[in-house]
Parts: structure tokens; C-alpha cells; sequence
């Protein structure tokens, strides 16, 4: 008789075993935007949450649409799994096993719904805009209890035209802009029977160094750190003068977040991007808003008398390897990098200057590998506690995050045209903000016309100030001398 072999290791394995070995780790981005997670809930009562919001002609089928983000939703349980640090753990993780996470909210709200009218210039390359419902302001300013699995909601807000308002509120780390429109396309796709719920896959995690052997880990992560060092060094440098933001250094003051939206006309978006590429290369065409935003910032400063500093200014990096499917693993969690710009106030001076000197800083920070250094560091940073490691970054950059947040998200849902029946119309971004840096400009693409998403803290900013931006910004991007 032969002897009995062992039960496989699973199987042997305890319950608790097996619920850790199906947590999924936070990536070093995640990471980073839990510990301000906890920071904006710390200091302004507030979680730190990004919203995606869709504007959609008549014909949308509500029901099917909440069916389908059931059916995501149990396929996909990372969108409802408490985000924990298990005692003894290196680093966080989404529990994906937890039982009895509640499947994310969508309400329909009353076509009644209060509507905050936007701010007018009345300038000709802006199309008029049309009122947005003032509860999607109010979403970015709640708390989602990350701890519990509150990830994720949506609030549908139907118009007088027969259209509906469509806003996507999550905890900043759950998705960064990429991965929440692949979300956003993958329900579309699914509503429209192009897709099943549980095409992705799973997301199986994979972080680094979760398959290697003790010693390989370690090592691994020992040369991870000497990046880190690097990159902590090259940091500091680029802080040595440190940055003012208009919102100002960090205060315990109630979060609240406001947003507007700018579209251009065609004939404008087309003007925008022929001299973006005449100014910053048909490579590198974000750096030119990006110059336009600092010296749009810098024209606030001056109206008010005061010193920005130094810009220092983060730009998001997509970390995904190129050509990638957005499966499940690319769509979940955050994969960014950030390349980090300086300018001086006098640099500010001269927009054809500004942009020569963001271009060769670019160069410089890719030579010398810059964003793989940003990446192992925020890799290493993983294992640091919440607070030490908002505090660690903030001392490291003299005070305050940034002197305002920037991105350019490029075309919006590209290949959606239409979301459970209605046309898309218009779609953007509201990114996570602080209180400090209190400000931030968000550009993207939609059926070949410009959008930017100009977000700010109440109270870093007022309303003649903003439209002092609005002003200097458009003149830059469109060539137009600025109006007083």
C-alpha cells in the first residue's frame, strides 16, 4: 500500500492565510494617496477623493446602468474592499475578501436638483457654459471610509433637456485618471453587450517582489532604497528655494473643494494646439499649458503683492508599459509617476523662455532616470506609517506640496461615444486637492475641442482672482494679449 500524500498546501492553508494571500497591495502611488487620504481628513474633515464627471444627451437607461455596476462590482471586489495594514505587514493592502462590503451607490437625484451657475467672461472662444448640479461639488468634499471599503459611488443628476449629469466619486487611490476612464469605458462596453464584467481578469496584484525569494527581495529593495536616496536628494534641490501656493501651507480648515469647467470652441482648441506645438515640439506639447498655468498662477501672486517662491510642480507620468490592455491590473490602483518642473519667479517672465527651460529640464531629469527613481522611492515608502510619511514628503519639499497641482489627460474616452444609450457629450476630471496647494488645472480633449478643469480650495482664492487666471491663462494658450 502506498503512503498517503500530503493535502496541497491550499488546502492546509488557514482561513486567515488564504484571505491574506488574496490581498492585493497598494502600489507606491497608492500609498502616497492614502497617507493624504488620512492627512485631509486630519486637517480639513474631508476625504481625498477625485471625481470624474460625464455630460450625456437624452436616452440614458438608468437601470441598466446600475446593473451593470452590480455586476463589475461583484466581479471585481477590489471596488469594495477595506483598505488595511494588517499588524505586522510591510505595507497596505485592499482586503479583497472582506465580507459583506456594500456594492458602490448610484442615485438618481431630482431633475429639481439646485445647479450652480457658472462664472462668465464672455469670451469668444469659449463656448457658453451650462449650470452643473452643486451636489457633485459637495461629493469631493465627504468622507469615503477607505477603511471600511467605501471606494466608490455615482450620482446621476437628469436635466430639463431630457440629458442627465453623471458624476463618478472615488477615493483618489482606487484609480488614477487613465484607469478611471478604462473603468468608464469597461461599463460602457458592458452595457452594451461588447463585454462581460469579469473580462478583465483579476488583479492579482503583483507587487514587487511578492514572487522572489527572501534573499532576492531583499536585495531587490536594498537597491530600490539607493534610488530612493537619489531621487530624495534631487528633491531637495529642486525645493531649495521652497514653493508658495496660493492656498498656503498646510492649516486645520474645513475641506472645500469648488471646481469650473472651461470648454474652447473648435477653431480656439485648434489654435491651442498648433502653438503648443510651435512652442514646446510635437513631443512634448504639455509643457506648453503647463507654462501657461505657472504664469497664470504667477499673475495672481503679483496681483496680490506676494512671492511664489520657486514653481515646483508635479506632472503625472502613466507608469503602465506601453501598448499594455487595460486588464484589470492596469485599471485598478494607481500606476503613475510624477516628473517634478521648477521656475523661479522671474522665470515666469517670458512664455517662449518659460518653455524652453521646462523643456531642458525634462531632458535632464530623463537622462539621469528620474522617474524610476521617483518610482523605487515611492515603492520603498510603502512601509511608512500614515502620518510619517505625509510629513516625510512635505519637510523634503520645505513645507508644502506644491506651488498648485497640473495635469493633461489628453483625449477623454477616446474611443466611447456613447454611455448606456446617450451621447456623450462632454466629460472631464476633478482631481484630489488638498488645502495646500488649495489649486489646480486639469486640460484634456473631447471630440477635438480643449477643456480645462480649473479646481480650487474656498477661501485660497477669490472670484476676481479667478478670473485674473481665467484672463492670463487663455491669452497664453491662444496668443492674445490679456485683457486688465
Amino acid at each position: 500500500m502506498s503512503a498517503p500524500t500530503a493535502p496541497p498546501a491550499a488546502a492546509s492553508a488557514s482561513f486567515a492565510e488564504r484571505q491574506r494571500a488574496a490581498d492585493v497591495p497598494l502600489t507606491g502611488a497608492d500609498a502616497f494617496l492614502r497617507a493624504f487620504d488620512g492627512e485631509c481628513r486630519r486637517y480639513g474633515g474631508a476625504s481625498h477623493l477625485s471625481q470624474l464627471v460625464l455630460r450625456l444627451g437624452p436616452g440614458l437607461d438608468v437601470g441598466r446602468f446600475r446593473a451593470a455596476v452590480d455586476d463589475v462590482a461583484r466581479a471585481h471586489p477590489i471596488l469594495r474592499a477595506p483598505v488595511v495594514r494588517h499588524f505586522g505587514a510591510p505595507f497596505p493592502v485592499y482586503r479583497t475578501t472582506a465580507p459583506n462590503a456594500a456594492l458602490p451607490a448610484s442615485t438618481v437625484h431630482p431633475v429639481e436638483t439646485p445647479r450652480l451657475i457658472p462664472a462668465s467672461d464672455a469670451h469668444p472662444a469659449l463656448v457658453p457654459a451650462s449650470p452643473l448640479p452643486a451636489l457633485f461639488g459637495a461629493r469631493v468634499n465627504e468622507v469615503l471610509r477607505i477603511e471600511r471599503g467605501e471606494l466608490l459611488r455615482f450620482d446621476l443628476a437628469p436635466r430639463e433637456d431630457g440629458g442627465c449629469d453623471l458624476a463618478m466619486t472615488w477615493a483618489h487611490l482606487l484609480f488614477d485618471g487613465a484607469g478611471s476612464e478604462h473603468f468608464v469605458a469597461l461599463l460602457a462596453r458592458c452595457g452594451g453587450g461588447a463585454a462581460r464584467a469579469d473580462a478583465l481578469g483579476a488583479d492579482e496584484g503583483g507587487g514587487p517582489g511578492l514572487d522572489e525569494t527572501a534573499g532576492a527581495a531583499w536585495r531587490a529593495m536594498r537597491a530600490k532604497s539607493e534610488r530612493a536616496r537619489v531621487w530624495q536628494r534631487r528633491m531637495k534641490a529642486l525645493a531649495a528655494t521652497p514653493p508658495h501656493s496660493l492656498g498656503g501651507r498646510l492649516a486645520r480648515t474645513r475641506q472645500a473643494t469648488r471646481y469650473e469647467r472651461l470648454s474652447l470652441r473648435g477653431d480656439a482648441s485648434e489654435r491651442f494646439l498648433a502653438r503648443a506645438k510651435e512652442k514646446a515640439g510635437a513631443l512634448t506639447p504639455v509643457l506648453f499649458p503647463l507654462a501657461a498655468s505657472m504664469r497664470a498662477h504667477a499673475a495672481v501672486f503679483a496681483a496680490r503683492g506676494a512671492a511664489p517662491g520657486a514653481f515646483l510642480v508635479p506632472v503625472v507620468a502613466n507608469a503602465r508599459p506601453k501598448g499594455a490592455a487595460p486588464g484589470a491590473e492596469a485599471i485598478f490602483r494607481t500606476h503613475v509617476a510624477m516628473l517634478w518642473f521648477r521656475a523661479t519667479a522671474g522665470e515666469t517672465g517670458d512664455l517662449d523662455a518659460l518653455v524652453r527651460t521646462l523643456r531642458a529640464q525634462r531632458t535632464e531629469l530623463l537622462k539621469h532616470r528620474f522617474l524610476e527613481d521617483g518610482l523605487a522611492a515611492l515603492d520603498v515608502a510603502r512601509v511608512a506609517p500614515k502620518r510619517a510619511y505625509a510629513f516625510a514628503v512635505r519637510r523634503i519639499l520645505g513645507g508644502e506640496l506644491a506651488s498648485f497641482f497640473f495635469a493633461y489627460t489628453g483625449d477623454f474616452l477616446p474611443r466611447t461615444r456613447t454611455f448606456f444609450g446617450a451621447p456623450i457629450e462632454d466629460g472631464f476630471h476633478v482631481p484630489g486637492l488638498p488645502a495646500s496647494p488649495g489649486s489646480a488645472l486639469v486640460f484634456s480633449q473631447r471630440e477635438g475641442r480643449l477643456g480645462i478643469s480649473h479646481v480650487w480650495q474656498d477661501g485660497t482664492i477669490d472670484a476676481a482672482e479667478r478670473a485674473l487666471l481665467r484672463r492670463t491663462l487663455l491669452a497664453d494658450l491662444l496668443g492674445e494679449e490679456a485683457s486688465p
